[in-house]
Parts: C-alpha cells; structure tokens; sequence
C-alpha cells in the first residue's frame, strides 16, 4: 500500500465515528403512558369547546386513572368548556370548582381557578376522590360532586348525576362505532364486587332500561392504585336507557323488546308535574345515618364511603 493510500486508509477510520454521528437517529418507539398527538384522546361527539382541552384531559386522566370521555362529560356539563363559567353557587371554571372560602381555606382563589390548567387539576382530583369514595358508583359519585354528600338524595345532584352518565353514555358508543343517536338517553353499567349488593352480573346506574338491558362498549372507567397500596378497579358498559332506531350491530342483551314504552317522554323529559322514578330502586346512599340498618340487608345495595363530607366541592 502506498504511503498516500495509508493516509487515506487513516483518515477514513478517523471520519468514521463523526459520520455516524451525523447520521439521522432512528426513531425511538414511545414510551408507555406517553400521549401520542395522532392518538385520540376523548370521543369525537364533543364539541370544539371542550374538545380544545383534549390534551390536558388525557393527561390527568393517565395520573388518576379515570377514563378520559368520563372527565370531558363532567367538564360539559359543568361549564360546555367555557374556562370563564361561573355557576350560581360560585363554583368556577371549566369543572366547576368551588373557590377558597369557610371550610376550604387549601382552595384557590376564584381567580386561580379560571386558569384551565389549576381547574382540571383540581377538579379531577376531588372528582377521583368521590368516586373512590362510593365505591365506584359513578352515579352516586356525580351527585356528590354536584352537591356534596349530604345531599346525593336531592334533585338536582340527581339530575345532574343522570346527564353526565347520559352525556358520557353516548361518548362510549360512538368511539365503539355505535350511534349515540339509537336511543333517547343513556346511562353506564358497571361490574362492581363490592360493599353488599344483589348477586347480578351488572350494576345499572342511574336511569333503568325501559325495554331490555342492552351493553355497549366494555372499557374501563376507572384503574387507579393509590400512594398506601389501594387498587381501584371499576369496568363499565354503554347501556341505552331506551332505544328510538333499529339495533343494527350484535351486543349483549338481556330482555325480549325492543319498542319504546308509550310513557317514554314523561319518563325521560321535563316536563312540569310529571313525577316518574328513573333511579334503580335497590341503589341507596349510605352516607346517610338514616340508612345504617339496612346493613346486612340482601335485597338492597348500599355503600358507605370512608368520609362524607358534608360541604360542597
């Protein structure tokens, strides 16, 4: 070899390892639990107003374990993803969450919470604790989050308990590739294995079926283990609370009509001096001390929370 061959032999070992450094790195695959800007995060049958906070949901919805369509349907009820809502009570922001005051001192100020990013933070958290705190009864954890535990028995935390399931019901069959449209209203059903309950398959919150138990979209609501060790585990289905177009894809089914009951809009609309009882009877609210004897009862559900407080959110 000649001397400027070797010459050229020594430096093209030398430019070697600068090449490689030059040289595009391959892409990495992405790591668990990191959000992925072409993934979906929330369903796609909620408005710009809240779809413009999908990122943020998704990402407390990793750290507390709730399904991201169950945040978004609390956030439109509570203010349609307008982050200047402010409610009649005071609650402010996009969860509705209620500021500083008697007895939350730890709360932010009313201004704080019109920051997007401090409102679902915080608004997400007490929501996660309600729903460990019923067990996983969403039903019962919406009410309590509308009005504090010392009123789940009242209207208007139960109305609001049965849009946000309805709400939240249409989000998981569209993303299962159903109609939302194919029924009225909708609520959730949940396998839960705890407290004293029937021994039945599923749990229906809120509004009952009027013409069969019908299951969309198995998924999980909430999977969670806390900083002690505690594991949160709650499964849930889309069920129609009544059916208004033809089923056209194959579920699980349980009854043996599909036709809509003649009382279907006083059962369901708002009408004034309609009185008609959606809820599931054998579901009762034991944060009340009323309700202690019923412990030990086989025929009836209850759940007694490890604190009920009795202020508002």
């Amino acid at each position: 070899m000649s001397v400027i061959n070797r010459l050229r032999f020594m430096l093209l070992l030398l430019l070697i390892p600068l090449l490689g450094q030059l040289q595009p790195a391959a892409a990495s695959p992405p790591e668990r639990g990191v959000l992925q800007e072409d993934e979906p995060v929330i369903s796609d049958i909620w408005g710009p107003a809240v779809q413009q906070w999908e990122f943020h949901i998704g990402v407390l919805s990793e750290e507390y374990g709730l399904d991201p369509d169950f945040i978004a349907a609390v956030i439109k009820e509570e203010s349609d993803g307008d982050h200047r809502a402010t409610s009649q009570k005071g609650a402010v922001g996009l969860m509705g969450v209620m500021p500083t005051g008697p007895g939350m001192e730890f709360r932010p100020s009313a201004d704080d919470l019109v920051n997007p990013a401090i409102n679902l933070r915080w608004g997400v958290a007490i929501l996660a604790d309600v729903v460990r705190q019923a067990g996983g009864d969403l039903y019962a954890a919406l009410a309590a989050y509308s009005g504090g535990w010392a009123n789940v028995e009242n209207r208007v935390p139960r109305r609001y308990a049965t849009s946000v399931l309805n709400n939240y019901g249409r989000a998981v069959a569209s993303r299962n590739g159903i109609s939302p449209d194919i029924a009225a209203q909708w609520t959730i059903a949940i396998e839960l294995r705890h407290g004293n309950m029937p021994n039945e398959p599923l749990l229906i919150l809120g509004s009952q079926p009027v013409s069969g138990l019908r299951t969309y979209g198995e998924h999980m609501i909430f999977d969670y283990v806390d900083s002690e060790g505690h594991a949160y585990y709650v499964k849930g289905y889309a069920v129609p609370v009544a059916l208004v177009a033809p089923v056209e894809t194959e579920m699980q089914m349980f009854g043996d009509s599909d036709e809509v009951e003649t009382q279907l809009q006083a059962r369901l609309g708002d009408e004034v001096g309609v009185k008609s009882d959606n809820s599931n009877p054998r579901v009762l609210l034991a944060c009340l001390p009323s309700l202690e004897r019923l412990r030990g009862h086989a025929s009836t559900r209850w759940f007694a929370p490890s604190d009920c407080p009795a202020g508002d959110r």
